[in-house]
């Protein structure tokens, strides 16, 4: 591999790769607007320019290949004096007005100005050239031309990602603005991703527009709980609200994107009430508060007496594929080995084909689950049931007496998600006895013997299996309200309840149990899921 010198370091790059892109490799910053290393090279902005020794002019870092001897200089005198020009020019017709722009504080027209420009402006405010503002470009984008620094980054993502090819650039000198082609909106599903590649405030987040500056906000690196392609992503708290999420880079997911409706899937959570305390039935058949303690202790008891009496296999075991892998294996840790049962499902809509079926070429794919690829491989797909239909026709048929459930609803919605609450709600009337997991409250609840209050996506830690078999870590970015607990904890009471000899205090120690005795997970480090995620064992 291509050794160089850079700023007087010697550092190592893979063959083919730029200058910029062997820099970033090692955490060194060349200024740059229209790099971006998940698109086409452009080399238009002009901000990269470095000087490469014996070679007789500047030269411009992202479309210069590193090459073996090669001396290059990113911060002399004479590489910050070119990039002092072009920060002037970008500068001359700019508004500058920070103060008001949504992307202030992390802008790089902000940043860069304060690193190499910091010089006064030589046009009077009054002659600058204007152009539109504030227009709404579709339901996702509101677009500044003023503050546009023509980078093309939009262009490329709508000519080279999605094959859309809304925008472009129009006009002359400096009256070119940006804008879309026929004034046509943007409506692809994934154009929320031109405000985060926008590198100045001119492409803006029509949700999160005016809602908080960014300095204020916490940050959390997460998973997407929106189906089961698992993009990473990046949750942005104040104050235990979500405020925003964005793409986090993964090559191996989803680069550097992230469709429209698991941007906006955190909206979801606030859908309806939550319950807040576990609730059971008592002897008058209506639902009343009581304790972790009482509700635990009552439903292991009650689940023991219905296989006294109707055998093991008369309990089911349904879970939900949005929980997280550690919830999954305590939640099958409880029914075999305490209560002996081998009947686990998950499946309502075939989630187990449409969890590696695409929805379409770039990320999106038909199950809405984040984590179907994971409850199968826990073994949460019983050939005796086969599905929700299967359980319905079993306690119908008295078979199943009994059944543990944990429901959460899809973060990403489709026509149609009100059936899957209305069968589980069918399997409830036939059952004699029911515990469900759920976060929010519904009218078929009423039918179940014990409601246990959950955590939902973004407030539980542990891990998701994506579509490829890809176990990537779930982070914990608001905390909880009232008695509500995590699922993987809330089976971890159960097992203790039950005389289980192990407890588990954390997800952590969970994962620990689940790679000592689960065949597909055996490989996996906890630190490689942290990272890019690591495949499971086939």
């Amino acid at each position: 591999m291509p050794k160089f010198t850079l700023n007087g370091l010697e550092i190592e790059a893979r063959p083919g790769q730029t200058i910029i892109q062997a820099a970033q490799d090692h955490g060194i910053e060349i200024p740059h607007y229209c790099y971006h290393a998940d698109l086409p090279i452009d080399g238009n902005c002009r901000m990269c320019l470095v000087e490469v020794e014996k070679m007789p002019k500047l030269t411009t870092s992202c479309t210069t290949v590193a090459s073996d001897g090669m001396v290059v200089h990113s911060n002399n005198d004479k590489v910050k004096t070119a990039v002092r020009g072009v920060l002037e020019f970008l500068l001359i017709n700019h508004p500058v007005d920070c103060p008001v722009c949504d992307q202030a504080g992390e802008c790089r027209l902000q940043d860069y100005y304060m690193v190499y420009g910091l010089h006064t402006s030589e046009i009077p405010l009054e002659m600058k050239v204007r152009k539109r503002k504030a227009i709404p470009l579709g339901p996702m984008i509101m677009l500044d031309q003023e503050r546009c620094v023509m980078c093309s980054r939009c262009i490329r993502f709508f000519e080279h990602v999605t094959g859309t090819g809304e925008m472009q650039f129009f006009g002359r000198g400096d009256h070119v603005a940006i804008g879309t082609i026929g004034d046509r909106p943007l409506d692809n599903p994934y154009s929320g991703n031109v405000a985060d590649i926008c590198p100045v405030g001119a492409l803006t987040s029509r949700d999160f527009r005016f809602k908080c500056r960014v300095w204020f906000l916490h940050s959390t690196d997460s998973v997407c709980g929106g189906c089961s392609t698992g993009c990473n992503l990046r949750v942005d708290t104040r104050d235990g609200t979500i405020f925003r999420v964005l793409p986090r880079r993964n090559v191996e997911v989803n680069r550097s994107w992230l469709c429209d409706e698991g941007r906006l899937s955190f909206h979801h959570l606030a859908d309806g009430e939550r319950i807040t305390r576990p609730l059971m039935k008592g002897r008058d058949g209506m639902q009343a508060p009581v304790t972790w303690e009482d509700a635990v202790r009552s439903v292991d008891s009650t689940l023991k007496e219905v296989r006294s009496s109707a055998g093991p296999d008369s309990i089911l075991g349904f879970a939900s594929p949005s929980a997280t892998n550690e919830a999954l294996y305590l939640f099958k840790t409880y029914l075999t080995e305490q209560i002996g049962s081998s009947l686990l499902d998950f499946r309502i809509d075939s989630e187990d084909k449409k969890a590696v079926t695409r929805e379409d070429d770039i990320l999106r794919h038909l199950d809405k689950h984040p984590n179907s690829v994971g409850a199968l491989n826990l073994g949460f797909a019983s050939e005796e049931i086969g599905g929700i239909d299967g359980a319905i026709r079993a306690a119908r048929e008295g078979r199943i007496k009994a059944a543990v459930i944990n429901y959460f609803r899809p973060l990403v919605r489709r026509a149609g998600d009100e059936q899957e609450e209305a069968r589980i709600a069918e399997l409830l009337s036939a059952l004699d006895y029911s515990v469900v997991l759920a976060a929010h409250k519904a009218d078929w609840l009423k039918d179940a013997s014990v409601v246990l209050p959950v955590a939902v996506w973004s407030e539980e830690e542990g891990t998701y299996t994506n579509f490829q078999g890809r176990v990537q870590i779930v982070g914990k970015a608001v905390l909880t309200v009232g008695d509500i607990q995590p699922v993987w904890e809330v089976f971890a009471m159960l097992l203790h309840a039950s005389g289980a000899s192990r407890l588990w205090l954390g997800p952590e120690e969970v994962f620990g149990s689940m790679i000592e005795s689960v065949p597909a997970f055996r490989k996996i480090k906890l630190e490689e899921a942290r990272l890019s995620g690591a495949l499971i064992s086939a």
